[in-house]
């Protein structure tokens, strides 16, 4: 499951709890009809499946999204990914809806260097009422895009702090020792393996993070095309997990030294990371991470909670790494500083509250 699912996902759950679970009605296409139809039975909300693998805002998804509004009521439609679907809001308001709310993801700043995604961008803000943004870096970059209409609210990804949390010693050492770490000096990736992601950087830094921290070690973790580079390119010391299931990459974020994704802007400012949840989730349990200049990135972390670098320079890397594994001391503030950073800055408590306030007293989205 990618971000913007994972985005949609935790949000469309906090919205029933908060509302109940009559309030939201889902609107989705279908990727894999059996997943899908397991999936539906899970969750306690209405779920309303257009019958084809990508969703786009043809005349046909227009009259099926104009039907759901009349059938249900609905007041409050939320587009979870603003571009191009929040080109149904002027449509959706057509039916019967009076709010009509789009969320951006960050790739939508490399829709905005363009003329074609800046006249969607436009298109999409004289309908809609509120645009949600994930960071400061995508507000600038989208702001000028949308023009004056909607207004801009922050709305980046929640964590469940109950979930991400700081290992026990004995699941700590029970974890490593599954990895056959032990008490090795442990650095942790969990991403997308893309080239943006800089897992490449971290592979090239391991070797001199190795001569400081013997016998360090780099766990991956993820899948994604950039996988067979990255294996070429692996030493000593690198492990690969592969996708693994939720619970299983949270004890091994929390059993890490060091939590590292040194992300860089590619493709002219078109590729770029938008903010980072796994930043956050690592600081939930406790570990400091070391970012990449990229994108909204920096901004999921305080100078007290980890080092930001540049995600080209594998040097700058490896120091970084090296300067947290050679303070213990310094890694422990910085894991109590971070799971209180996310704690008062990305709760689902707060970024919830945000949300239902946005879709209205009786949250329906689509």
């Amino acid at each position: 499951m990618g971000g913007i699912q994972s985005y949609l996902r935790d949000f469309a759950a906090e919205l029933a709890r908060r509302e109940g679970p009559d309030s939201l009605v889902v609107f989705a296409s279908v990727q894999d009809a059996l997943t899908a139809g397991e999936w539906d039975e899970t969750v306690p909300y209405t779920v309303v499946r257009w019958p084809h693998r990508v969703m786009l805002p043809t005349p046909a998804t227009v009259r099926e999204l104009q039907r759901l509004v009349r059938l249900y009521h609905i007041d409050t439609v939320w587009f979870g990914a603003a571009a191009p679907l929040a080109l149904m809001g002027a449509a959706a308001k057509r039916a019967g809806a009076s709010n009509v709310v789009a969320s951006t993801h960050g790739h939508e700043a490399g829709w905005a260097k363009l003329p074609v995604g800046r006249s969607i961008l436009r298109a999409i803000g004289r309908s809609a009422d509120a645009v949600t943004y994930i960071s400061d870096y995508t507000l600038r970059h989208l702001r000028p895009a949308f023009g004056d209409h909607p207004r801009f609210v922050a709305l980046p990804s929640g964590v469940d702090t109950e979930f991400f949390r700081p290992a026990a010693a004995a699941e700590r050492a029970a974890t490593r020792k599954s990895l056959g770490v032990g008490a090795d000096p442990l650095i942790v990736c969990s991403s997308r393996l893309v080239a943006r992601k800089g897992q490449d950087a971290l592979i090239r830094a391991l070797p001199e993070v190795r001569r400081q921290a013997r016998n360090a070690r780099l766990v991956i973790v993820g899948s994604g095309p950039y996988e067979r580079r990255l294996r070429a390119i692996a030493g000593d010391g690198v492990i690969f997990m592969g996708a693994v299931p939720r619970e299983r990459l949270r004890d091994v974020v929390a059993a890490a030294d060091v939590f590292a994704m040194p992300a860089r802007t590619r493709l002219g400012g078109l590729d770029v990371e938008g903010l980072g949840i796994v930043y956050l989730e690592a600081q939930a349990c406790g570990v400091p991470v070391v970012a990449g200049r990229s994108g909204g990135a920096p901004e999921t972390v305080t100078a007290e909670t980890g080092i930001v670098v540049d995600g080209h320079d594998s040097d700058a890397v490896a120091e970084a790494i090296s300067q947290l594994l050679a303070d213990d001391q310094r890694r422990t503030r910085m894991g109590r500083a971070g799971r209180a950073h996310v704690a008062q800055h990305f709760s689902w408590e707060v970024l919830g509250a945000r949300l239902a306030g946005l879709c209205g007293a009786q949250a329906e989205a689509d």
